[in-house]
């Protein structure tokens, strides 16, 4: 390997699903709105590790993943003017299983000080991910209170902190573990709802007064459907940003008409780099201060190598986290 190559992860077919495996390739060259960033941190996420599970054709081409990553500006794009080599910096951004990674310059956020380099390689996907579905689609300066479905998840935790830092007075998850409510709790949830409990719905509807919550944040999909519906207020908004436990589900329209509710969905697979960088920038703006402060923190449940890719799936496909699987890349 020399100065002009780098290793970089890439997921190779199999029958068994994508594999890792690592490649030397050369080192991208930034254009001219565009820095190259040293990786130091990245993390997986599960939307893309489904996409890895699911590359078997022996004919297929190997795939490029790693959507956010954290480092420090290697080189800079000949029109690049607020971003210097030596900037440490987070961002949602693609190719990040690699020793170094392209970004666009409006896609950058600076790292604070306070946050260590896994922490940082955490922050970019489930926060901005998070921001979008409560701040830009689920107006929460308008809600007295939110549900967080999967709470345990990475975005979980991290929409139950933001919207604590927003200032919701109730914040409510869900999880399917006993064992990790108390967590939960003290990431600043109101109350926490099994939903292997059958009344778990009943229950939240007696924290509000039989009212239910203006806002749901759901990441289950088709089985957690129902119960949603149910658990929302008149006027309120489901907005969907996963559908971990299926896509596929019936909605009663005259429930929905009953109660004015909107539901949402939400996913960044459709949307144009603007779009997706004014995201991040909104986020940043309303959020960047919580961040540094630690208000609003990544919540590091395991870390592994970024040769190591294959084990930090399967960890994340067993349910078992609380929170994000950080990736050391250097």
């Amino acid at each position: 390997m020399n100065q002009n190559t780098m290793i970089q992860m890439l997921v190779m077919p199999s029958p068994e699903g994508g594999r890792y495996q690592a490649t030397e390739v050369a080192k991208p060259v930034p254009g001219a709105h565009d820095v190259l960033v040293q990786v130091k941190a990245s993390s997986v996420n599960r939307g893309e590790t489904q996409s890895v599970i699911k590359h078997k054709d022996p004919q297929a081409k190997p795939l490029v993943t790693g959507i956010e990553f954290a480092g420090i500006i290697c080189e800079v794009g000949k029109d690049v003017q607020n971003w210097h080599i030596g900037d440490e910096v987070m961002t949602r951004s693609p190719a990040g299983f690699a020793q170094f990674a392209l970004a666009s310059e409006k896609s950058l956020m600076k790292k604070p000080s306070s946050v260590s380099w896994l922490e940082a390689g955490c922050i970019p996907n489930v926060f901005i991910t998070a921001h979008d579905a409560l701040v830009t689609a689920g107006q929460i300066k308008t809600a007295k209170n939110v549900l967080v479905t999967a709470g345990s998840s990475g975005v979980g935790v991290t929409g139950i902190q933001m919207a604590r830092f927003l200032g919701v007075e109730q914040v409510f998850a869900t999880t399917r573990s006993d064992q990790k409510m108390a967590s939960l709790k003290a990431l600043g949830a109101t109350a926490v709802f099994n939903t292997e409990d059958p009344a778990w719905v009943d229950q939240l509807l007696a924290f509000t007064g039989g009212q239910g919550v203006d806002l749901i944040m759901d990441q289950v999909g088709s089985s957690l459907f129902d119960a949603n519906m149910k658990a929302l207020s008149l006027g309120g908004r489901l907005i969907t940003v996963g559908r971990n436990a299926g896509s596929m589900a019936t909605v009663n329209l005259d429930e929905l008409a009953r109660k004015n509710a909107s539901l949402i969905g939400r996913t960044f697979r459709t949307r144009t780099l603007a779009q997706t960088q004014e995201c991040s920038r909104r986020f940043d703006e309303d959020c960047a201060k919580g961040v540094a402060s630690g208000a609003i923190k990544a919540i590091l449940d395991k870390s592994f190598k970024f040769t190591e890719l294959d084990q930090a799936q399967a960890y994340l496909m067993s349910n078992g986290q609380t929170g994000k699987i950080a990736i050391e890349v250097s």
